[in-house]
This record gives C-alpha cells, sequence and structure tokens, in this order.
C-alpha cells in the first residue's frame, strides 16, 4: 500500500497537508502520521484545521502540496465542518487537477458519495444534516475495520440493497486505490453489489 501510495503521487519527497477530522490541539494524531510519512520520505508539512485554529489564508499551501490526507476520526463532524468551510468544491477540484487525496478509516468514507456506512460501524450522528452527501469522488461506498464489525456480511448486503450502491469492506491494513478510471484493491476486502458478496483479493 504505501508503495503504491507513494507511486501514485508520482515524486519523491512529496508534500503532504492534513485536514484532521476534529480539533488536535496537542498534535497528537497529526505527530503519528507525521512519523509514518517520513518512513515514506514524504513531508507532512501543511496542518490545515478546519475549527478552533480555522486559518483561511492557509489554505493555498494546503491545495499546493503533492497530496492531501483526510484523517480518521468523526465522520459527520468532519463532513460539517468541510461544508461550514466551503472546503467539498476545493477538494474536488484539486482532485480533478490531478491532486491526491489519501483517506484513513472515516477519511476513506468521506471520498464517497455519502456517509451512511459510519453507521455500520457504529457511530451515532453528532450533527443534523438534510442529506449525508460527501465528496462523491468514487461511485461505491466504503466500509473500514470490517474485522471489527458483527454480522458484517448481513449489514453489507442489506446497505447494497437499500441504497442500490455497491460496497467495499476493507479491514485494518488494507485499502482501495482509484487512479482515474481504475480501482484497485490493496489486501483482502469484501465487495457487496446488488446483494451479492465476492472476496477481491490479491
Amino acid at each position: 500500500m504505501d508503495k503504491r501510495l507513494i507511486n501514485l503521487i508520482g515524486k519523491q519527497h512529496p508534500a503532504i497537508g492534513y485536514i484532521p477530522s476534529s480539533a488536535d490541539p496537542e498534535r497528537i494524531w497529526f505527530k503519528r502520521q507525521k512519523i509514518y510519512y517520513e518512513s515514506l520520505d514524504a513531508d507532512l508539512s501543511v496542518y490545515f484545521e478546519l475549527e478552533l485554529e480555522y486559518a483561511p489564508d492557509k489554505i493555498k499551501d494546503l491545495l499546493n502540496c503533492d497530496a492531501i490526507h483526510l484523517s480518521g476520526g468523526p465522520t459527520y463532524n468532519f463532513l460539517y465542518w468541510l461544508r461550514k468551510r466551503e472546503l467539498i468544491f476545493s477538494l474536488r477540484e484539486y482532485v480533478a487537477h490531478g491532486g491526491v487525496l489519501i483517506g484513513v478509516s472515516a477519511g476513506a468514507i468521506r471520498m464517497t458519495p455519502e456517509i451512511s456506512t459510519t453507521h455500520l460501524c457504529g457511530e451515532e450522528p453528532s450533527h443534523d444534516f438534510n442529506d449525508l452527501f460527501a465528496l462523491n469522488l468514487v461511485d461505491f461506498a466504503f466500509l473500514p475495520h470490517v474485522n471489527k464489525i458483527e454480522s458484517l456480511e448481513k449489514k453489507m448486503i442489506e446497505y447494497s440493497r437499500t441504497q442500490s450502491r455497491k460496497i467495499f469492506g476493507c479491514k485494518d491494513g488494507d485499502g482501495i486505490i482509484v487512479d482515474g478510471e481504475n480501482t484497485e484493491c490493496i489486501g483482502n476486502l469484501l465487495l457487496v453489489e446488488n446483494g451479492k458478496l465476492r472476496f477481491m483479493m490479491i
């Protein structure tokens, strides 16, 4: 996964931007991710918080990064602040012009058409939304941490039927890379489409 990520960015020593899902005044999660990217010879150089330390003048620095990391954490809170700061369009444009978005856990959910798979993970809403529309960068739903979810297959099958959308289930350590029209599964993933389940393995 690490190798494919760096290849996708296509640059040595890339600069990575970071958007946390909620305030992180001690930079606990940011520091952990910084160490991870340093191991890949990448620099997590821009911290762009949407809540307490929001600095709109840093948006250019963020969008000039070679890739942007969307953190895990509270999905509803992150979507709320992405909308409030009017960043949905900016991030879609960033991708359209070749920028790489990296999503971990809930960060990956936010790249999909909508975030209702959070219910399957047991996350409760923290904000009132008229809709759950997200970045809509891919045509499928994403469910992380499947190795920790009870009645997994039943929940995924029900989701695919009620939402009329295919859904990928991903355990920790695996992932999906979407590059243009190509979708590549890294590791052992579950795919449910039209109520039918199959395994996607490499």
